[in-house]
C-alpha cells in the first residue's frame, strides 16, 4: 500500500533526503570500518563485566536493542537495550560505581546529533554521576565532551545516521567474542541456519 493510503505522509524533501542517505550507505559502512581499534578498546572494557546497558532514543532505540542482542549472542554478556527515556524505569537501580562487585557498570550510549541529542547527553551525565563507565557512539564528537575521552565517532548520514551505529556495536560484540575465545560464527545454543524436512 502507498504511504498516503496508510495515513503516513512524507514530504518530497524528506523522501529525497532518505534516497540520498540510502545511496551513501555503502560509503558510510566503509568509513565505519575505521572504528575497529576503538571498538576493540570498548570490548576490553566489557571483558570482566557481567552485564551492560545499551541506550538510544528515536531511531537509535532499535539500534541499541540490536546492539544488546549481538553482545548477548556472540559476547555472552548479559546486555539490555533500552530507550534513553526509560533510563529511570529500571536501569538506574542496576548502576554500580567502581566499588561494585564487577566494577563500574558499562553503559553504551548512542548520542546522535538529532532532536534527541540534548536528552541523551543529559542521560549520559546522569549515569556518569552515578559511577557508570560510559562508551559513547556519536556522529558529533562534541556531544561526548567531558563524558568519554575516546568516543566511537560514526559518519553523519542524514535520516540513516543511527543505522551506522550498528557496525561499531557489532564490532564491539565481535571483539568481545574474540577476547573470550568465542566463535562468533557459531554462537552457543543458537541456530544460524534453518532447514525444513
Amino acid at each position: 500500500m502507498k504511504a498516503d493510503e496508510k495515513g503516513l505522509k512524507t514530504s518530497t524533501r524528506d523522501q529525497n533526503a532518505l534516497a540520498e542517505s540510502l545511496q551513501r550507505l555503502p560509503i558510510t559502512f566503509g568509513m565505519l570500518m575505521r572504528t575497529q581499534s576503538v571498538c576493540k578498546k570498548a570490548a576490553k572494557k566489557l571483558l570482566s563485566k557481567e552485564h551492560c546497558f545499551v541506550l538510544g532514543k528515536g531511531f537509535g532505540e532499535p539500534i541499541a536493542m540490536e546492539g544488546a542482542l549481538k553482545l548477548k549472542e556472540v559476547g555472552y554478556l548479559h546486555a539490555e537495550g533500552y530507550s534513553g527515556g526509560a533510563l529511570k524505569h529500571g536501569p538506574f537501580a542496576m548502576i554500580e560505581d567502581d566499588k561494585g562487585k564487577q566494577g563500574a557498570t558499562p553503559i553504551i550510549m548512542l548520542v546522535l546529533d538529532d532532536m534527541h541529542a540534548h536528552h541523551m547527553r543529559t542521560a549520559c551525565e546522569e549515569v556518569k554521576a552515578r559511577g557508570a563507565e560510559l562508551i559513547i557512539i556519536t556522529d558529533n564528537r562534541k556531544l561526548a565532551d567531558g563524558l568519554d575521552d575516546d568516543p566511537i565517532v560514526i559518519p553523519s548520514n542524514g535520516p540513516l545516521t543511527a543505522l551506522g551505529a550498528v557496525v561499531p556495536l557489532q564490532m564491539i560484540a565481535y571483539e568481545l567474542a574474540m577476547l573470550k575465545n568465542n566463535n562468533p560464527d557459531a554462537p552457543r545454543h543458537l541456530l544460524k541456519s534453518y532447514s525444513v524436512d
